[in-house]
């Protein structure tokens, strides 16, 4: 079955579950596509536990993520938000509560924001802009649209006893990145990809930790800085 993600013709095996996944993302275009996901290359072994669906969209996912890096982008494992037409991603390690903190600033600003990624949304850099898209690897929860959003800051949180943000210089920000999305490959020039992709975001895009009780005063406190940082995004980009 052929899916549009990310702006990618995607051929993903109609197994497993997927097809209810992918249901959003269906286009009627055909080949060739930009990504042949392959479930001969399913790596059943690595997932002893999970129940054959499961492993499939673990699986292709995994081969997606592989693919993207070639397409100018990767994956952040994190929760994506569109606001006024921006994207502000919010990562770090599991239950470092990404998922929190986007509900949070829906119960601020009500349907104006909206989660359009809750585990792996992608990142891509065309002509010199970067774009959060939804995909169908979205976590236990399912939390996804088929979406573009221009992307305007990212977040890691850390659990602390007060709220307070800073940036993050580039070299506190890349093992942060690194750390969030696939980087282990058999070959040298796949990493080498994913660096030249990383490195663009880390000098285009502002980067944030912000140490945070799960309370809606983080919520403002992230967003007030990470809009009044945006703007210098926007203002390059409209040069």
């Amino acid at each position: 079955m052929f899916c549009k993600i990310s702006d990618l013709l995607v051929e993903v095996p109609a197994a497993g579950g997927m097809p209810a996944r992918c249901g959003d993302y269906l286009t009627d275009e055909t080949e060739p596509a930009d990504i042949v996901i392959s479930a001969d290359r399913y790596k059943s072994e690595k997932y002893p536990l999970l129940s054959y669906d499961n492993m499939c969209y673990m699986e292709s996912g995994r081969q997606f993520c592989a693919k993207l890096i070639e397409f100018g982008g990767f994956y952040l494992h994190s929760s994506a938000i569109e606001l006024d037409g921006k994207a502000y991603l919010f990562s770090g390690p599991s239950g470092m509560g990404k998922s929190t903190h986007t509900r949070l600033w829906q119960s601020i600003f009500g349907e104006k924001a909206c989660v359009f990624n809750d585990d792996k949304p992608a990142l891509r850099r065309i002509d010199g802009r970067w774009y959060a898209y939804g995909t169908p690897w979205c976590g236990k929860d399912g939390i996804n649209q088929n979406k573009k959003v221009p992307l305007a800051g990212i977040c890691f949180l850390k659990r602390g006893e007060e709220n307070k943000i800073r940036r993050l210089d580039p070299k506190e920000a890349l093992p942060l990145l690194m750390s969030q999305t696939i980087h282990k490959f058999r070959k040298i020039e796949n990493l080498d990809l994913l660096l030249n992709n990383v490195n663009y975001i880390i000098k285009e895009i502002p980067i944030f930790e912000l140490e945070n009780r799960p309370v809606e005063e983080a919520a403002r406190l992230s967003y007030e800085t990470m809009l009044s940082a945006s703007k210098e995004v926007f203002d390059r980009e409209n040069q």
